[in-house]
């Protein structure tokens, strides 16, 4: 029960952070002459993609890692409407698009987004039931089974130069960037992660201190801040956009049920691109994200990579003349 005393410690300070980044939004103005807001507000969104996680265990030390698990990555089509105040969205796997197709592992994902003009919080939580073994030589994926790999927590952003430089045009389309500008940001995410594995068996493994991390049911809690910058390339004054962004920094982790409470490194890395049209009603674009994360832990060190693509369209419409259900 001790990881959601840390969940709970974190999500209060996120409301905290929310209060105070409104009250801050309050007070930023744009110039117009580079910022400008679309008529319509409200957006309905289809975005199919493609997902891949892959898990490297190396020794302290070494960059070459000695065992490997990944994700049954998929492609996947999601949904996302926002209306007023009312945000939806939903995802769905493409069936036949694994690595393996024999094996149906279950993979939980829930993503939230609020926030405003300086601040952003992305709040998530991550579970994978069930992972791969790659067979290198053959091109074949073994399954493991009854292990979890779970993350919960949130990422806080703070903007600067957002009187010049709209973020939410950058990343999801949703002002008009009319003028090129870029801006220096900074990301913070308190995370906690466990590995669970119901049924230990060394058939699997055969590095040993990979064999004893894994069954040790390891659980630790992680603080990472980073510094990025993002800029917003600008074409036929607004319509088109290519925004790249690039994060780098790290913080430190401490295990939970281990018998070392010493402090532990954790660096990361992240690139990313959106590249699209982004017009008053009409809006279509790409996304790729690329994330590399290296956990430092007391038997071995993970080192965490994940490539998410995908393309969003997506339509802008007004209000509706009557209520729906007489609320929105």
């Amino acid at each position: 029960m001790n990881h959601f005393k840390y969940l709970y410690g974190f999500f209060l300070i996120l409301f905290h952070l929310c209060g105070y980044g409104n009250l801050v939004a309050q007070q930023i103005t744009v110039d117009s002459n580079f910022i400008r807001p679309f008529d319509k507000q409200n957006v309905l969104e289809v975005y199919p993609g493609n997902y891949n996680t892959l898990f490297n265990f190396t020794n302290t030390g070494e960059r070459m890692h000695n065992y490997c698990l990944v994700v049954n990555s998929s492609g996947y089509l999601g949904a996302y409407v926002n209306y007023k105040w009312l945000s939806l969205n939903y995802e769905v796997n493409m069936p036949g698009t694994q690595l393996n197709k024999a094996v149906k592992f279950k993979y939980t994902s829930f993503h939230f987004r609020l926030g405003n003009r300086q601040m952003l919080f992305l709040p998530f939580y991550d579970s994978y039931n069930g992972l791969l073994i790659p067979e290198a030589q053959r091109r074949r994926y073994q399954p493991f089974r009854n292990i979890r790999f779970a993350d919960a927590g949130f990422d806080y952003y703070y903007f600067t130069n957002t009187k010049v430089c709209s973020f939410r045009a950058g990343n999801f389309f949703s002002e008009q960037q009319i003028k090129p500008a870029g801006a220096f940001f900074l990301m913070t995410t308190p995370i906690w992660q466990q590995i669970n594995w119901t049924s230990p068996t060394r058939n699997l493994i055969s590095d040993s201190a990979t064999y004893t991390l894994l069954s040790s049911n390891p659980q630790w809690i992680s603080l990472v801040s980073r510094v990025g910058y993002s800029y917003n390339f600008i074409f036929s004054k607004g319509k088109w956009i290519l925004s790249p962004a690039l994060l780098f920094g790290g913080g430190g982790l401490q295990e939970i049920n281990s018998i070392n409470k010493k402090i532990r490194g954790v660096s990361n890395v992240q690139v990313w691109l959106n590249a699209g049209y982004n017009g008053p009603n009409y809006y279509c674009y790409l996304n790729t994200h690329w994330n590399n994360l290296q956990t430092n832990l007391f038997i071995k060190n993970m080192h965490q990579v994940k490539l998410d693509c995908s393309v969003t369209c997506g339509y802008r419409f007004n209000n509706f003349k009557n209520k729906i259900l007489s609320i929105l």
